[in-house]
């Protein structure tokens, strides 16, 4: 089963999607793979339409407004791409085909969102003259509730990042401090931190340490 898309959104309504959305195409894709399991025909004929409706998403749903009104016409699609490739399809539900493919697509989408996100925030500090950008945080009304919480700097000149965690212990509730810093050769370190105060400090020394190295 593809990766979910519960971690790619927070809130589907907050970002232009129309309410339940994203868990329509959850809902298909929780129908069609476990197909794999059961039913290895039906399975191969359903991921190979939505492998070749993939494509199609891409020029058809360069948005997510486009991706939410493409649905009746990527069924259509699909039809078609069935018909030609020969696949039978009587068996498979074009709708939860064409949904499974949709959150795909959504998932590319919302990456991509994200990583042209930070490459506006790390450009905007550049242009400050800046030696750290802030790359993402955790949306405010999620602080102190969320069972994780995540701050990803990035230093400019040498490309590390430092990604500052507050987790919470699941069998007691009680907050887990961690930084962590991830250099561009895939080196890293990370550091446990006893309260707040200590890892705010530790951050500090990290970012200080690295200003001094780069000069």
């Amino acid at each position: 089963m593809p990766e979910s898309i519960r971690p790619v959104l927070k809130d589907s309504v907050a970002i232009g999607l129309p309410p339940g959305f994203a868990e329509q195409l959850r809902a298909a894709e929780d129908r069609v793979f476990p197909l794999a399991m059961v039913d290895s025909d039906r399975y191969q004929r359903a991921v190979t339409v939505i492998g070749l409706l993939a494509p199609v998403l891409v020029t058809r749903a360069p948005t997510l407004v486009a991706l939410v009104e493409c649905g009746p016409a990527c069924i259509a699609e699909a039809r078609g791409i069935a018909s030609r490739s020969a696949i039978p399809i009587g068996d498979l539900d074009l709708g939860d085909l064409v949904d499974a493919a949709r959150a795909q697509r959504l998932r590319d989408i919302m990456v991509a969102n994200v990583e042209s996100e930070a490459e506006a925030h790390i450009e905007q500090a550049r242009a400050a003259g800046l030696s750290w950008a802030v790359v993402s945080e955790p949306e405010p009304q999620t602080l102190g509730i969320a069972p994780e919480q995540r701050w990803v700097e990035e230093h400019l000149s040498t490309g590390t990042q430092m990604v500052r965690s507050i987790l919470m212990d699941p069998a007691t509730g009680a907050p887990r401090f961690q930084v962590e810093l991830r250099t561009t050769d895939g080196q890293g370190m990370a550091i446990e931190c006893d309260d707040r105060n200590a890892w705010l400090e530790t951050a500090d020394d990290l970012r200080l340490s690295l200003d001094e190295v780069a000069g």
